[in-house]
Parts: C-alpha cells; sequence; structure tokens
C-alpha cells in the first residue's frame, strides 16, 4: 500500500476543508483509515483520486430518491411551487458536495441566499465552500453568449464531478427569449455535458409558457416531473 495521507495533505489533494473529510467519513462516503492511540484519520492516495471522480464507473446517485443517472447527464425538472423547486435543489446540491463534486448554482436573487441557507440547516460550511471553490453561486447574465462563457469556465477549472443546479426563474427575470433558452440548452448538451458533468434545469410550469416546456422537453434527455424521473419522449439529441 502507498504511504497513507494525513487529513491535512488529503484536505489539500482534494481542495476541500479538513471538515468536510470528517464528515464524509463519519458518513461512510470515503473511506479512511484509523491510526494510533488517538486514531487518527489516514486516507489512501487512489481512494482520494476514486472519490474525486465518483461518477467514472458509469453512473451517479442524483441525490433524488434512489435515482442514479448517467454521470453525463442534462435533465428538466418540471416544478409547480417555489416549496417543490427549492427541496430539489438543495437534495441535488446537497448530494454533490458530499460526493466532492464542484457545484455552480444560478437562480433569482431572491432564491439562491434561501438555497444556501438550505445547505447551512444540513450541515455545509456555505461559506468556506465558497470561499474554496466548490461552491460557485451566479444569478444569471443577459445574453446567452456570456452565460455560456461563464459557464464553460467553471466547468473547465476543475477536475473532480461537477454538477450545476440552474433555477430558469432568472432567465424570467432577465427576459430571456425562447430562442436563448434553446441555444443556452442546446449548448450545454453539445460542449458540457462533458464525462462527470450534471446538469439540472428547473423549470416553473406555472410561469414558463407551453413552448419553453415543450424546448424542454426536446434539450433534454431525462424530465423529472412529480417526484418522478423518466427519459423524453422527444430529445432531439445534440444539436
Amino acid at each position: 500500500m502507498d504511504k497513507l495521507l494525513t487529513i491535512k495533505d488529503a484536505a489539500s489533494l482534494l481542495n476541500v476543508s479538513e471538515m468536510s473529510l470528517r464528515r464524509w467519513t463519519n458518513a461512510g462516503q470515503l473511506k479512511c483509515y484509523r491510526v494510533g492511540g488517538n486514531k487518527e484519520r489516514r486516507f489512501n492516495r487512489q481512494d482520494l483520486i476514486d472519490f474525486l471522480h465518483p461518477g467514472q464507473q458509469g453512473t451517479i446517485q442524483l441525490g433524488l430518491g434512489d435515482y442514479k443517472v448517467d454521470s453525463s447527464s442534462h435533465i428538466a425538472q418540471f416544478y409547480q411551487s417555489l416549496d417543490e423547486s427549492m427541496t430539489t435543489g438543495i437534495k441535488y446540491i446537497s448530494k454533490g458536495l458530499s460526493l466532492g463534486e464542484k457545484v455552480l448554482v444560478v437562480s433569482t436573487t431572491a432564491r439562491l441566499p434561501m438555497l444556501l441557507d438550505g445547505l447551512k440547516n444540513q450541515g455545509f460550511p456555505v461559506e468556506d465552500l465558497i470561499g474554496n471553490g466548490s461552491i460557485i453561486t451566479d444569478t444569471g447574465r443577459s445574453i446567452p453568449a456570456e452565460q455560456i462563457q461563464f459557464m464553460t469556465k467553471a466547468v473547465s477549472a476543475t477536475t473532480r464531478g461537477f454538477r450545476l443546479l440552474g433555477d430558469m426563474a432568472w432567465a424570467l427575470e432577465k427576459k430571456w427569449s425562447l430562442t436563448d433558452l434553446t441555444t443556452l440548452e442546446n449548448h450545454t448538451n453539445s460542449a458540457l455535458a462533458d464525462k462527470n458533468k450534471l446538469f439540472l434545469c428547473q423549470y416553473d410550469i406555472e410561469q414558463f409558457p407551453a413552448s419553453v416546456a415543450m424546448m424542454a422537453f426536446d434539450t433534454h434527455r431525462l424530465t423529472s416531473y412529480r417526484g418522478e424521473l423518466k427519459e423524453s419522449p422527444f430529445f432531439a439529441g445534440t444539436a
């Protein structure tokens, strides 16, 4: 066996806090060895590398019920209430953080603090995670080109798993057109849905018109409604 790493060295390798490592090992999500009279944690480098890339075995936990999806998946959730959106978003983000993934959260100015507060209530040190880049937040950009540039930079700046949560209510605030939304979703399929990358786009069926809902069916391979995850029969593939 290779030389075991201390918790400080392991935290540096994963670019996370020692507190996160303690939480993950206590929950049985990350393997560690206990050594000495004080039972100090020690880590195998390969175990940490495997933890960095949880989706390499083909599937990854979504955080919604018991669903697992391909490690590169683009999912549309249709929700009917703010509470449903928040509950889904917090569970999805929490699962990503628990797996050591980098998370990008795009939401409205009003809803973003609610999501972060929900993560704090789950025990996540949100300020620390933002500080070390494990959580990135955004309230959306004015035009697709700017949003695509920002997302591309975020997803390319990590060697570990990555997941994005986009409550598309932000696009309503920015007054995006159907064409704008289609451009963004198609770009996600063609350029961003790489290995170990998850994208969950939330659409409020009370606020968006039917044309936007059909666009979401066309541009997402998976759809979620009322807690059920299904293949979209209208998915057109990469544009």
